[in-house]
């Protein structure tokens, strides 16, 4: 017999995604990396959940770039040495009152490599296995009880791992077997699990031509 069911107002309604390590350039031309999981992808164009005091949002607002790195569960320690850390000086109250502390180089804090991108300014991030370089699109304030910014980036350039990919064609796709992104869930890191049951939409005439390298490609924005 199932549980049943209790209306509840938890403390936090956060349910998670996949971690997104972001960078982008401070004022000083010096790199601010950040780790987050509120995203989403529609296509080539993705959907970032920001705190409205955070240094990424600022930066983001200012140069209107950035570089969105997927850690695998590989990079667990080095995304968890970020926690707690802004790049913001002097730390905003409400971040004090968390116990985040300001740290500038980020980069050598988590202990990762920046390597420079090809379309933006935003250097990326050499251990995560995909690594997706950004403009902004479009951006405005979020949420009733909470202050924060929903952002909308276009992607305008994408690297993967070669061991994540299948397929001889010119268009291989990314393996959902090899891919083993890093998932935040209430707080506390996760990984993924084994596949659970056949998926129907994975053998729909659009996932096949996926596959194949034929599906319908997105119209790339010019990098202003």
């Amino acid at each position: 017999m199932n549980a049943p069911h209790i209306v509840s107002e938890p403390a936090i309604l956060y349910f998670g995604t996949p971690v997104v390590l972001i960078s982008s350039v401070n004022q000083d031309g010096s790199a601010n990396l950040a780790p987050m999981s509120s995203a989403f992808w529609l296509g080539w164009r993705c959907v970032l959940g920001l705190s409205a005091v955070s240094k990424t949002t600022e930066n983001l607002i200012r140069t209107g770039q950035c570089a969105l790195n997927l850690p695998s569960v590989d990079n667990v320690a080095a995304v968890n040495r970020l926690a707690r850390l802004t790049g913001s000086d002097p730390v905003p109250p409400g971040k004090l009152a968390r116990g985040y502390a300001h740290e500038k180089a980020k980069f050598e804090t988590a202990g990762l490599t920046a390597v420079p991108s090809l379309t933006v300014a935003a250097p990326r991030v050499l251990e995560c296995p995909v690594q997706m370089e950004g403009v902004l699109y479009d951006c405005h304030p979020f949420g009733k009880n909470v202050s924060a910014y929903a952002f909308e980036v276009h992607i305008t350039r994408l690297h993967v791992h070669e061991a994540l990919l299948e397929g001889d064609g010119s268009k291989p796709h990314i393996d959902p077997e090899r891919w083993q992104p890093l998932i935040m869930s209430f707080c506390r890191f996760f990984g993924l699990g084994g596949e659970v049951h056949p998926s129907r939409l994975a053998q729909s005439d659009f996932m096949k031509f996926v596959r194949q390298g034929t599906g319908p490609q997105p119209a790339m924005k010019p990098v202003s």
